[in-house]
């Protein structure tokens, strides 16, 4: 038990160099800007329209929506403040406003949040908190790759237990037929019917999303894990209307996983085993 326990404690808070974190805190900044500036033409009708609001906030805020102008000005200020820790600026002050004023939009959003947003409150949040120093304790490092973990790992499940459809290719004719999100470039051209073509793409899809999420820890499969993963968004992108922001930021998530932490950690006498 105490053995275990030690070995919880190695995992999330034997102290490592923080660049991967400090890549992803900036490539986060860098896609919360494109994500701000594709919704600054949509800001009305996605915040401040009194019908149909189903937001996050909605069942706790009384009163009519937020005005433009308030939206407008917590959007500039989000972009000003992703421009600076984008830049690397700021300290945590600019990370901190940063993840407050994208999880308020997120909240206010007319329309209940897509779930990659929400995704990025969280790790959002996380980044706010994190070490600032070249070195230090792992643990904001480490939840925010199980987020991306628990993702697939939890996707890959819910479809091995929500029924046949997934087991038979069902899901996959649905969703290549579907008016909302499929009949898009290849779900178009492929006319896909039940049978060995649709389980194949059914079954490879939810390997995939189980390759994903567990290979990612390992040094062995790590990247094969991460090619599964750009093989799987390639192929949600090339059949489904899903937003270029969700397989972005998904991918971004590979600067935790990848890239150089042993020299200044080995500087600091630090622990940098996986």
């Amino acid at each position: 038990m105490a053995e275990a326990a030690g070995e919880l404690s190695r995992f999330f808070f034997a102290a490592e160099a923080t660049a991967r974190a400090q890549r992803f805190a900036r490539g986060l900044a860098l896609w919360t800007g494109v994500y701000a500036l594709m919704q600054w033409p949509h800001l009305e009708e996605l915040y401040s329209r009194p019908v149909l609001r189903e937001g996050r906030l909605d069942r706790w805020l009384a009163g009519p929506p937020p005005p433009l102008w308030l939206i407008t000005g917590l959007m500039a200020l989000l972009l000003a403040a992703a421009a600076l820790v984008a830049a690397g600026r700021g300290g945590r002050a600019a990370r901190v406003l940063a993840a407050g004023l994208f999880a308020l939009l997120v909240g206010l959003e007319a329309s209940t949040p897509r779930a990659y947003a929400e995704l990025a409150a969280v790790q959002w949040g996380l980044v706010a908190l994190a070490p600032l120093g070249r070195v230090g304790p792992r643990w904001a490092t480490r939840l925010m790759m199980l987020q991306l973990s628990a993702v697939y790992v939890f996707a890959a499940l819910s479809k091995l237990v929500e029924g046949t459809s997934w087991w038979t290719g069902e899901a996959m004719v649905l969703i290549f037929r579907s008016s909302h999100q499929g009949q898009h470039l290849l779900s178009a051209w492929l006319p896909l019917t039940l049978g060995p073509l649709a389980r194949a793409l059914a079954w490879s899809t939810i390997a995939l999303e189980l390759a994903i999420g567990l290979g990612l820890w390992f040094a062995r499969t790590r990247t094969p894990a991460a090619l599964a993963l750009v093989l799987l968004h390639l192929g949600i992108a090339g059949s489904m209307r899903v937003s270029l922001l969700f397989h972005a930021l998904m991918l971004l998530h590979l600067l935790l996983f990848f890239g150089p932490r042993e020299a200044a950690a080995r500087a600091a006498g630090a622990d940098v085993s996986a």
